[in-house]
């Protein structure tokens, strides 16, 4: 079971009601926080939210972008988008390309981490036939991009070199062209992930399908990239 929690700024007293987000059935809790509530009174009521969440049954918990107070809750944990970012970092980056109007097979990616992980090099075999250059920004990385010219015959190449996208695995690294950043408190720079056959509140879309993702029931044949308006 997943909750959710969303704030009302009026006077009320604690909801619950099982609703969806697509295909996720989720228990949602109405926490109300009219004008003049006094902090101590604000923090039972998300205490009081967060265990009838877990008595529910949940354990995890979607927030939506107007949710100021993620960062005080101590039984519940918020869902997080990261593991879908990087599992899908092939995707981001082939679309933050579209979305500037390189052609893919013009394209020039990077992608950097603080070490190899499975997930950068899952996501440069699938790049590799798909774009122009790759570099590989990773310590001690000159082996695996060796590999990769080996396997798929696109150069080693310098940092020099740079790049359209750079999709980071981690803080630190290169910067190259439009960075996506794959990591706790990164930024797609204005980038999401959307389903487009399924239609979701922009607000929680990301961690909606972050669950789907983790569950096996979204490939990433199936998400596209899109723009944000901010």
């Amino acid at each position: 079971m997943v909750g959710q929690l969303a704030l009302v700024r009026e006077k009320g007293r604690l909801q619950l009601e099982e609703t969806a987000l697509g295909p996720l059935r989720i228990l949602r809790a109405v926490v109300h926080e009219p004008d003049g509530l006094a902090p101590w009174r604000l923090r039972r009521r998300l205490r009081k939210a967060e265990r009838a969440l877990v008595r529910a049954g949940a354990g995890r918990v979607i927030l939506g972008s107007d949710f100021p107070y993620g960062d005080r809750l101590a039984l519940l944990r918020p869902v997080d988008p990261v593991p879908l970012w990087r599992g899908t970092a092939d995707v981001l980056a082939l679309g933050a390309l579209d979305r500037a109007g390189i052609p893919r097979r013009r394209g020039r990616v990077a992608l950097s981490a603080p070490r190899l992980c499975p997930e950068l090099e899952g996501a440069a075999e699938r790049l590799c036939p798909q774009v122009r250059v790759l570099l590989i920004d990773v310590p001690g990385g000159l082996d695996y991009a060796r590999y990769l010219q080996a396997r798929f015959g696109l150069p080693v190449t310098p940092p020099a070199a740079g790049a359209d996208v750079t999709a980071a695995f981690g803080p630190g690294g290169g910067r190259w062209g439009r960075r996506l950043e794959l990591y706790p408190g990164g930024s797609l720079d204005g980038l999401v992930l959307r389903l487009p056959e399924l239609e979701l509140p922009e607000d929680c879309a990301d961690q909606a399908l972050a669950l789907l993702w983790e569950r096996g029931a979204v490939g990433r044949g199936q998400l596209t990239v899109i723009q944000t308006e901010a």
